[in-house]
């Protein structure tokens, strides 16, 4: 039985924070900050495994609502471990998982907390369809952080049959120019051209308006991917060369 229910509240914050103190590690909290280029974020110095184990374990003896209402938002940790929170809840309907969804991006200021909650919400594969008219809204922000959000989930989730066409037309129209947007969009273009090489060639050697920064960084990426064959690398090098000269 879970120690938070009926509405009897406790402190989880003095729990957290003691957990905190025992597991802090000031080399990684140096390597940390050196990651995080908008300085967005006050850090302890808790590697993500660690934190991740953690959340799964107050998971077990705490109510969901409790856990994240009531987790405080003033470290970096503490906004990872609310992700972790909605990762374990294996049973949220839709609606349930849109609200949690539209609560926590706008505590996303940072790329790693980005990726990780994209990577970590697998309960997206039951409501593609669904979850994807949401990461359209998110794509017309002029917010860098909502519109990465959106291009990290579709690069784990919808890079397949059904959707490889709405995506590669998507990366074609970003026109935002924040840098953790640029860096997404490329990332993207780099997996599509792993996944669908024909079809992602074909679509951007006939389409040009994409940004060229974007198109170059993910078309390197893509060559330093042992996934894709030196005759493919080598066809990608000619089109980078043709797209330098438009």
């Amino acid at each position: 039985m879970k120690k938070y229910t009926n509405g009897v509240k406790m402190d989880i914050n003095k729990e957290i924070n003691s957990f905190f103190d025992k597991h802090k590690d000031s080399k990684y909290l140096k390597f940390s900050n050196s990651l995080d280029k908008y300085n967005n974020y006050n850090r302890i110095g808790i590697r993500v495994p660690i934190l991740r184990e953690y959340t799964k374990e107050l998971c077990k003896k705490y109510s969901f609502d409790y856990l994240y209402k009531n987790i405080n938002e003033d470290y970096y940790e503490q906004i990872m471990m609310k992700g972790f929170i909605i990762h374990n809840n294996k049973k949220l309907d839709y609606e349930e998982l849109s609200s949690y969804i539209k609560d926590y991006v706008p505590k996303i200021k940072d790329w790693s907390i980005c990726d990780t909650f994209c990577a970590g919400l697998k309960i997206t594969r039951k409501y593609l369809k669904e979850t994807f008219k949401l990461l359209k809204k998110y794509l017309k922000s002029k917010k860098e952080f909502e519109v990465r959000f959106a291009l990290v989930m579709l690069l784990n989730y919808y890079l397949i049959d059904d959707y490889i066409d709405e995506v590669l037309s998507i990366i074609n129209n970003i026109k935002l120019e924040d840098y953790y947007v640029k860096m997404a969009s490329s990332w993207l273009i780099s997996f599509c051209l792993i996944k669908y090489y024909d079809k992602t060639y074909n679509f951007f050697k006939n389409n040009n308006s994409i940004d060229s920064w974007v198109f170059n960084k993910g078309i390197q990426k893509s060559i330093e991917s042992y996934r894709i064959s030196k005759e493919k690398k080598e066809e990608l090098k000619e089109l980078k060369k043709k797209n330098d000269l438009i």
